[in-house]
């Protein structure tokens, strides 16, 4: 995790930023926004024992500043290095968020608390982050289960709301999939604990696709061992995998995982499968067509209300992958995601793009579509919307190659079983489209 602290003294350019990295080995640097006089980048690094001694040395840091007559401004993407023409003063609010977050890495929950009392009844208390870090302290203090799961709900839907209508949240410097990882996490263990474990199930496995890590990944595994036997297999498939991590203990004692270890490295256990998961409806469907203002092939539409945001399991006795189909929900802002890259959202290099694709290829830019893309992998699988011959056309394209594509089949059902039987005939580029290499 990365926060960032910005300091502007007037009048002058002389701009400072204080970083504080969280993980591993704190550290933090004092960054100047321009050289300093002696030419270099930086007027302060060090490494912390631990996160509490980083945070009251990056408290002690900032009020140096602060006491040598710099002002702390508004701006947050700790990447920044240029703060005029006009920097403004950080909101009491923001500045408190700022607080309560380094106490919810770093403070006896009783202070925590405090902060959240404090912040009651300004800007902050609407915020997603300060709703996540509410349902956080609610978890970690064993409070009331249903006042933590409408903290964690109302992050969750806050969230969403202001990114649907466009709206700017307050995180200070932190991701938006960071934050929104961090809001599912808290908001399974909420589920869990007022007796819902489908809907905790639901939000850990969310916060795998935004935002991966370990522990998320465990916390599914536990899940599916505790609540849904019937899927241990996706739980051994994690222990296989990421056991040498720790924490996995439990579920590889269990009966059965024995018999799933020596039949995958036997290669018995099949080469692919479909993850279970709820199908889209027909009305989410119809929304994402609206979005698109495009018309969904029959195949590709069958795919979503019989398997909805699932995913291709590939499990091979020593390597793992999956490709990650997108709900209806995403596939609009999946196409514009695509369009950005390819056009480093120039509009001048996008308008050279589309005539390339169309004199490459024989497709519209601006009708391929998103479906999917393996995991850890910046790939993807395309599908072809634009009316006309390649209709329900797909293709593989990797950012590495951003103006081409690959391996084109004539549907989406075609797409599949050209990538299906790619892994059981262990076709290298078919692999290694699914982050898979051979050796």
């Amino acid at each position: 995790m990365y926060l960032g602290k910005f300091f502007h003294r007037p009048p002058g350019d002389d701009d400072r930023e204080l970083l504080l990295i969280l993980g591993g080995d704190p550290m933090i640097i004092g960054i100047y926004m321009r050289e300093g006089q002696d030419g270099s980048d930086e007027f302060l690094r060090e490494t912390y024992s631990d996160a509490i001694v980083a945070i009251s040395a990056f408290r002690r840091e900032a009020a140096k500043l602060v006491d040598a007559g710099y002002f702390e401004t508004s701006h947050t993407k700790y990447t920044l290095r240029n703060l005029l023409p006009d920097p403004q003063k950080k909101p009491d609010w923001q500045k408190g968020m700022d607080e309560l977050m380094m106490a919810a890495l770093s403070a006896p929950l009783a202070e925590q608390a405090k902060h959240l009392k404090t912040l009651k009844g300004t800007p902050a208390e609407h915020e997603p982050l300060y709703l996540w870090l509410a349902a956080h302290h609610g978890l970690a203090a064993d409070a009331d289960a249903q006042q933590t799961l409408r903290f964690a709900e109302r992050a969750r839907d806050t969230l969403a709301a202001r990114r649907a209508a466009k709206q700017p949240h307050y995180a200070w410097s932190i991701y938006d999939s960071q934050l929104e990882g961090r809001i599912l996490e808290s908001l399974s263990d909420a589920f869990v604990r007022v007796g819902n474990p489908s809907a905790g199930l639901a939000a850990i496995e969310r916060a795998c696709r935004v935002a991966a890590n370990h522990a998320r990944i465990l916390q599914r595994a536990v899940i599916l061992c505790v609540y849904f036997p019937e899927r241990a297999e996706d739980a051994f498939d994690d222990a296989y995998r990421w056991s040498r991590y720790g924490g996995y203990e439990d579920i590889m004692a269990l009966p059965g995982y024995a018999a799933y270890e020596a039949g995958r490295k036997a290669g018995a256990n099949g080469q692919w499968r479909w993850k279970a998961a709820e199908a889209a409806r027909e009305e989410e469907v119809r929304k994402a067509e609206a979005e698109l203002g495009l018309q969904l092939p029959d195949d590709y539409r069958k795919f979503l209300l019989t398997r909805g945001e699932t995913e291709l399991l590939v499990r091979l006795p020593e390597h793992s992958a999956e490709l990650r189909f997108h709900r209806p929900a995403d596939l609009a802002t999946e196409r514009n995601n695509i369009l950005d890259f390819v056009s480093f959202s120039d509009a001048e290099r996008l308008e050279k793009a589309v005539i390339h694709f169309r004199e490459e290829y024989g497709v519209s830019l601006r009708h391929l579509l998103p479906v999917a893309e393996p995991a850890q992998a910046s790939r993807c699988l395309l599908l072809h919307l634009e009316p006309g011959e390649r209709y329900g056309w797909c293709y593989r394209w990797d950012h590495d190659g951003a103006w081409e594509l690959e391996t084109p089949a004539p549907s989406f059902d075609a797409a599949l079983a050209a990538l299906t039987g790619g892994i059981e005939q262990r076709d290298k580029p078919t692999l290694g489209f699914l982050n898979i290499y051979l050796d």
